[in-house]
This record gives C-alpha cells, structure tokens and sequence, in this order.
C-alpha cells in the first residue's frame, strides 16, 4: 500500500460516506485519480461496498442524546428548597454522547448521530464531541430549536436527589432526517441506540440495522417502555433494576423477581442482559441461562456519575474486539470503575489497557 492509498484510508476512518471530489479536494488531486485509488483498495480487499466501508475494522454508530450537563453539588446533605450553598459545574453530556466519548477513549472508531440546536451549547458540545475522537459529521443542526439540557442535584455525599432532562429536540429527529445516514448504520459493527429516542426514531434504527447487533440503554424509569416492542431484536440491553421492573410489567421485591424478570425478556428475545444495580453491581445474563452478579473491581472512588456510561462503552468494545459473555461482562466492570474515579463524566484515564490492567491487578490480587 503506498502513502496516497494509506492517506485516502485515514480520510475513509473519519467519514466513510465522503464522496470522491471531496477526497479530491482534501488531498489536491483530481477525482479520476481518487477513483482510481479506491478501485485498487477494493481489489486488495481493504475496503467493500458502498459507502467505502473499511475491512480492517469495524465501527460504532451510536443513537441518542447529545446534551450539556448541568450539576450542582450542595454543601449539605439534605438541600432545601431554598438557595443552597455549593458548587455547579457544566459539562458535555447525555447518554448517546458520552457512550460514544469512553467508546473512543477506548480506542474504537465511533459516530454519534443525533441533534443540536443552533446556539452556543450546541457548537460546544459538537467540538468537545469532536475533539474526544467521536465523528459527529451525522449530528443535525436545526435552526429554532434549544440544545438538550440534563439538570442534577446531588447531595453532599454527591448522591443524585433530583434531575431533569430536557431532550425535547430529539422529537425532531424524525426517520427523514436519520434517513442520511442509512448507509452508514447499513455497515456498522454494532449498533446503540438509548432510549431519549422517540418511538418512530427507534423503529427506524432498528429497520435499518436489520441483522447488525443492536444495543440498548433504556435511560430512565419515563423511558424504558419505548422499547418494548423490539425486545426480539435487541442484541444487549442495559436496565436498572427499576427499569428492569417496568420491562417486566411486575414488582420486583426479591431475588426471584429478579431472575424471574430477566428470564421473561429473554423468552421474548433479548440476547443479553445486564442490570445495573444501585451498589453499582451488575446481574449479567445471558439467553443461554448463563448468570452471575459480578461487584465492582477495587479502585478508586471519586464519583459514579455516568459511570453505567462507561459501563456499556465497555459492552461495545468488547463485542467489537470479539469477546464472549464473561470477558464482555468483566471489562465493562472495569470501564465503569475507571469511570467513577474521576470527577469528570469520561474519564481521560479510560482505555483498554487500563481497563485490562485494572482487571489484571485485581486478579492477582484475589
């Protein structure tokens, strides 16, 4: 392969979709000559079918919110409904993005599609998102609209007491628009969508997914029933238990509610399940009546706010590496510490070799 072919394959990585003038463009040649290049990458097996989709590895296309995260932190343990002394920090966030943030600080080529607005939360989110390695090239802007926006309140001890989300321009995000990135979820490795997508958005992903591996994160309590009607096509999904409890359509009050509740959604087709529990324990199952509870690897602990996000990064990174049930299950619990060891909702920290390290550590320590 030659420096032309390798410099076309690196433009290809951050946008599989571009069209050749483009290429063209980018590296001062004429698109005859980029055509000519591309057909020889086809004929040594480097690239296939439209959209110029790479063989040397396959990527993410993540669904969901892309929102500025908004948390305050108050000095006492109990706030009042009242002015209460603290500390407010704003960040990006919201459950599509910051999946596919930790996806790429684990190494892995991931594109989030969803929607901004045309204002200054919006262009923020879209270049920090950038910047972290995600391709947001599929992110629709749409004028008159405001950028979603996830307001918490915690605690002293910084438990999570209230939060509101508002996702409402996700609404907007109608199967025209998704319609522009057919191809690309056409060729992905696997497939998250999360649950801040309206019902016809979701029907879409998953039409146009077909047979490609879909997971999910079913977001919150509000949320979780959106998804009901595709149980049989889910590949891994990610609830709480409350969640879980909502799937089911009963409570869930002990072990055997439990156990009870999983089994039903793999009746009805559900590959894999984790439940993720509130001491940050995750029940893992799987169709095939593999089950364990695995606890959180010794590190450590600064704050497990979106630390489930890391979680189901390490879900997809494991998938996409070829790992079954168990490593899958390990890994991830390994992201999701790493994650809660920092005040940041994605860890610069986090990465594969880390993760492993992490695991590796604890092992030996055991």
């Amino acid at each position: 392969m030659n420096d032309r072919e390798k410099q076309i394959l690196q433009i290809l990585r951050s946008n599989p979709l571009i069209q050749q003038n483009e290429i063209g463009d980018i590296l001062q040649i004429s698109r005859s000559r980029v055509a000519a290049h591309i057909m020889d990458l086809m004929r040594k097996g480097l690239i296939k079918g439209k959209g110029y989709i790479l063989t040397e590895q396959d990527y993410c296309v993540v669904f969901g919110a892309i929102n500025m995260d908004i948390r305050g932190v108050a000095d006492i343990h109990y706030p009042q409904s009242a002015s209460n002394p603290g500390s407010i920090q704003c960040s990006a966030g919201g459950v599509g993005r910051n999946v596919a943030h930790n996806l790429a600080l684990l190494g892995r080529d991931v594109h989030l599609i969803s929607a901004v607005g045309d204002d200054f939360y919006g262009e923020t989110l879209l270049e920090q998102t950038r910047l972290a390695g995600v391709n947001v090239q599929s992110c629709i802007r749409l004028h008159g609209h405001n950028t979603s926006t996830y307001l918490s309140i915690a605690n002293q001890q910084e438990e999570t007491v209230l939060a509101i989300n508002d996702t409402h321009i996700l609404q907007q995000l109608t199967p025209q628009l998704l319609n522009s990135s057919r191809d690309l979820v056409m060729h992905a490795g696997v497939v998250l969508a999360d649950c801040n997508l309206t019902e016809e958005a979701l029907e879409w992903v998953f039409t146009m997914a077909g047979n490609i591996p879909v997971f999910v994160d079913t977001v919150s309590e509000f949320k979780a029933d959106k998804i009901r009607p595709w149980l049989s096509r889910i590949h891994t999904l990610k609830p709480t238990l409350q969640e879980l409890q909502i799937l089911w359509g009963q409570p869930i009050r002990r072990e055997a509610d439990k156990i009870a509740a999983v089994n039903s959604l793999h009746e009805q087709g559900v590959q894999r399940i984790f439940v993720y529990l509130d001491d940050d324990s995750v029940f893992c199952s799987k169709r095939d009546g593999e089950q364990l509870l695995l606890t959180s690897p010794d590190h450590a602990f600064t704050d497990r706010f979106g630390a489930d996000d890391g979680f189901m990064a390490g879900l997809l990174y494991s998938f996409l590496e070829g790992g079954d049930f168990t490593e899958s299950a390990h890994f991830a619990m390994a992201c999701a510490a790493i994650s809660r060891a920092s005040v940041s909702i994605n860890n610069p920290a986090l990465s594969a070799e880390n993760a492993m390290s992490l695991l590796n550590t604890n092992k030996a320590e055991a």
